[in-house]
């Protein structure tokens, strides 16, 4: 396996394999995350869960977001190549969270979520000793969820590339503004 085929699986493995891989990927990644106490708000974005929310209500935001995401990038999809096929955005959308499932897990590891309570219990009395050990943890962890994310973005980029035989330069500045204003917005619908 090289590095092209880690970055984009796309132009490797046929459509039925990726599809099947990408429900794979958005079930273990709602059933982790809700087992540790957090929903998708947005794509590579989760927010704890309420704890007053079901389980459908759960399931309902994280279908939104996933149905939101591929509509927009549909649309945007048949704007490039009118041939885009809706199969071709939504194993993308789907496989691009996989690498999700490894920040959500780092996010529970004892010593991180320690510093994360750590620093925000500093913030929320206002004081201003921190303990640097948490402030570097955080700060690593923060790095690495940085690197998998757009690691998960690099995947999304591609997938939808290859989906839209997207070549011009402008489109894929737009692609950009519509992924960050998409990841944005949704946090706050």
């Amino acid at each position: 396996m090289t590095w092209k085929t880690i970055f984009n699986p796309f132009l490797k493995f046929d459509e039925k394999t990726l599809f099947v891989a990408g429900i794979l990927s958005i079930t273990v990644v709602f059933i982790i995350s809700y087992l540790l106490g957090f929903q998708s708000d947005s794509l590579f974005h989760f927010r704890y869960i309420n704890p007053e929310d079901s389980v459908f209500k759960v399931i309902l935001s994280t279908l939104i977001v996933y149905a939101a995401s591929i509509i927009i990038l549909f649309v945007y999809g048949k704007i490039i190549n009118k041939r885009t096929r809706l199969i071709d955005i939504i194993t993308p959308v789907f496989i691009a969270q996989f690498p999700v499932i490894l920040m959500i897990l780092l996010m529970k590891i004892p010593f991180i979520s320690k510093a994360e309570n750590e620093v925000l219990a500093s913030v929320e009395t206002n004081t201003t000793e921190i303990n640097p050990v948490s402030i570097i943890i955080i700060s690593i962890y923060s790095f690495v969820s940085l690197a998998i994310a757009a690691y998960g973005i690099a995947i999304l980029y591609n997938g939808f590339k290859t989906a839209t035989n997207m070549k011009k330069w402008q489109h894929i500045v737009i692609f950009a503004v519509i992924l960050l204003t998409m990841m944005v917005t949704m946090q706050f619908l």
